[in-house]
């Protein structure tokens, strides 16, 4: 019952916040466009006494593109407004996506402007067939969701549509519609049937009308064939990317084959070399040869090392147990050479714990840590990397690298262990590498960031009771 309660839900998929906060300052706008346009500082009412006083149908002409501008201008921040807000926010409903709820906030969004414009400038706004017109367009675009295509584009394609309509305000033929019902627009109307210029308002509407109209479907063909060459580029990358993934796992699994074949041959004189040792060892102790017993004893140690150090470049789950001193030793062994070696400090509180882990990735990854931190601080006076090894409060052992670096953004952190991701034009496979090698050694990630301050990764191994 619970899950099928579940799966009707609605839910908020995604955010777009780019979309969303840019949404939300044009309806703020449009709050403030009635104190820098209307119809005093365009002089429209003006306009409509200069063409009664002359007589001209001209100047008449002059006050009703006035007033299509004045609507325009101040009607663009809102519709482009809503339709950002709309289309930034993505609902499901029953496991699916939901386009028209997200569509509905855009109405909605549209009616309370006008009604806040209403209330706070004593100006109201319309909402007769134009502006239905312009919404009913606007959530036909919604739905088309042409997500290549840059805002500032969707924005024009939505004014041109806008401008369209705002012709119908100023025809007189569409009186007996809800169109024109503004005080202004009464007025100019009544200026035409004084002037007998109603055929002339009628004509310059219907041409506005349809030239806006013929410019947004230019664009609107434009803009859906440039969205589907994106979208067609977008796949064909998405293609590249598979058949390169899948290339290099055919080459992974060649390469792995190899390393059996080079292991084994690898193995072979070890296996060797251990029992020769082995052999000398017996002979110089039954002759009481101590020094040569001892030194043979360091040849054994570090044959069977070496023979570690083989099977686990070959098998990554294979773990053994080390002390903390001989991973934090392997690791800094490696870095020695690099730059940030001089300003790298280590505190291991815990040299002689024991946990299981595969050397050779465990100590990558640690490398790889040190690398991403040494790459934050390229401009820091004082750069400083710590490698610190403690016991948790849950008696784990974690090996945590912290640096006063750049840090990163809360926004990118849950992107930064995704294969591909990377903020400073690499791979991005290091982290990712990291993730999946803890994996395997049964480890756990802990990962804190600050813009400014730093960045502190820790990796969380289990303790371990046995011998080295």
């Amino acid at each position: 019952m619970k899950e099928e309660k579940n799966s009707i839900s609605l839910k908020l998929v995604s955010v777009e916040k780019r979309e969303l906060y840019l949404g939300i300052s044009l309806i703020g706008l449009s709050f403030l466009m009635p104190l820098f346009f209307n119809v005093h500082n365009f002089q429209v009412r003006q306009s409509i006494v200069y063409a009664l006083q002359r007589m001209e149908q001209i100047a008449l002409i002059g006050a009703a593109a006035r007033l299509v501008a004045l609507n325009s201008l101040r009607g663009v921040p809102h519709y482009v407004g809503a339709y950002f807000v709309g289309e930034s926010l993505s609902f499901s409903w029953r496991g699916r996506r939901a386009w028209p709820l997200s569509a509905a906030i855009i109405p909605v969004i549209l009616l309370m402007t006008y009604r806040g414009i209403e209330i706070l400038h004593g100006i109201r706004y319309d909402f007769g067939i134009p502006a239905v017109l312009v919404c009913f367009f606007v959530l036909l675009f919604r739905k088309a969701h042409y997500r290549y295509i840059s805002l500032w584009k969707k924005a024009s394609m939505i004014g041109l549509v806008l401008i369209a309509f705002q012709f119908l305000d100023i025809m007189p033929l569409v009186d007996a519609f809800p169109i024109g019902r503004g005080e202004t627009s009464k007025d100019l109307k009544l200026a035409a049937a004084i002037l007998s210029a109603d055929s002339v308002l009628n004509a310059v509407g219907l041409v506005g009308i349809v030239l806006f109209l013929a410019f947004a479907l230019l664009i609107f063909s434009l803009l859906r064939e440039e969205n589907s060459l994106k979208e067609l580029a977008f796949l064909r990358e998405q293609n590249q990317a598979i058949l390169m993934q899948s290339q290099l796992s055919e080459m992974k699994s060649r390469t792995y084959q190899e390393l059996q074949y080079l292991v084994h041959d690898l193995k072979s004189p070890l296996t060797t070399v251990q029992t020769l040792v082995g052999v000398l060892k017996m002979e110089s102790e039954a002759e009481q040869r101590r020094q040569d017993v001892e030194y043979l004893d360091y040849v054994e140690n570090a044959v069977e090392r070496m023979s570690e150090m083989i099977s686990e470049m070959l098998y990554y789950d294979q773990n053994n147990i080390y002390t903390t001193q001989t991973l934090v030793d392997a690791a800094l062994a490696q870095c020695s050479v690099k730059e940030y070696a001089n300003y790298l400090r280590v505190d291991n509180r815990i040299p002689d714990v024991l946990v299981s882990a595969n050397r050779l990735m465990f100590t990558r990854s640690l490398i790889n840590l040190m690398e991403n931190s040494a790459q934050a601080m390229t401009h820091q006076k004082d750069p400083e990397i710590l490698l610190r090894v403690d016991r948790n409060e849950k008696g784990g052992v974690v090996f945590a690298v912290e640096d006063n670096g750049d840090g990163i953004d809360a926004e990118e952190l849950d992107q930064i262990w995704n294969h591909g991701t990377s903020g400073r034009h690499s791979s991005g496979l290091g982290l990712a590498f990291v993730q999946t090698a803890l994996q395997r050694m049964n480890g756990e990630i802990c990962f804190r960031s600050k813009v400014g301050e730093g960045t502190c990764i820790c990796l969380i191994l289990p303790e371990e009771t046995g011998e080295e």
